[in-house]
């Protein structure tokens, strides 16, 4: 499984609002999981469920939510950048522009694993971090990871 053939455009929302992470995560899977056939309060709940075991921060205002959702046949990935920083963590100091949202069946953990290690390890790149948080549309957005997954064999 390589991400950069689960990044599509229409799967990358820009410019979007939260207070906190419950409405940051509902405004995600508002946009994201009707086009799956997936219930929002459904997806929204899962999210919340995990992040409640620990923040998915990874720091430099990037976080990876993900789930595993019973009626998915196929991992699922949304990218989303807010207009200002959501505060994310347990004690809310860690603002998060950028998320990267996994949703994966159940029955793949190795894939969902294998997932975010690869997400973790495009994010090391500063210059992608950058191209992230200042791409102007979402085409720009995917290309640009696309471009530096390619890179890293991933």
């Amino acid at each position: 499984m390589k991400i950069h053939n689960l990044i599509e455009p229409e799967n990358v929302f820009l410019g979007l609002e939260a207070k906190d992470v419950r409405s940051a995560l509902t405004s995600v899977s508002n946009h994201f999981a009707p086009s799956l056939g997936l219930d929002v309060d459904d997806v929204v709940e899962a999210l919340i469920e995990r992040e409640s075991l620990g923040s998915t921060s990874v720091g430099d205002g990037f976080a990876i939510p993900h789930c595993k959702i019973q009626t998915l046949s196929q991992i699922a990935i949304a990218l989303a950048r807010f207009q200002t920083g959501v505060p994310f963590g347990s004690d809310g100091q860690d603002p998060v522009s950028f998320f990267f949202v996994v949703l994966s069946p159940p029955d793949q953990p190795a894939a969902h694993l294998q997932v975010l290690s690869q997400i973790a390890r495009v994010l090391k790149r500063r210059d992608l971090r950058g191209e992230l948080l200042s791409a102007s549309d979402a085409e720009a957005v995917a290309v640009a990871l696309c471009r530096t997954a390619e890179s890293e064999g991933l």
